[in-house]
């Protein structure tokens, strides 16, 4: 019975030791993404075109002052 307590209790420290280190562990993972973050994150320095494919117009090219219905 003595054996059967200490392992229960050795088993529940185990899973509170694990259960802190992942709550250290995620907040370390939070800090560091919310500084990359407010360094710009992945915003690149050049603007890139749009890969989105845009239609074709079928007006003709010329004067942009034209209304068209």
């Amino acid at each position: 019975m003595k054996l059967l307590l200490a392992a229960a209790a050795g088993f529940l420290g185990y899973c509170y030791y694990m259960g802190k280190n992942t709550r250290q562990h995620k907040a370390a993972v939070k800090e560091d993404l919310n500084r990359w973050e407010g360094e710009g994150g992945n915003v690149p320095a050049v603007a890139t075109p749009s890969p989105a494919y845009t239609p074709r117009t079928s007006y003709p090219a010329g004067d942009d002052n034209i209304i068209r219905h």
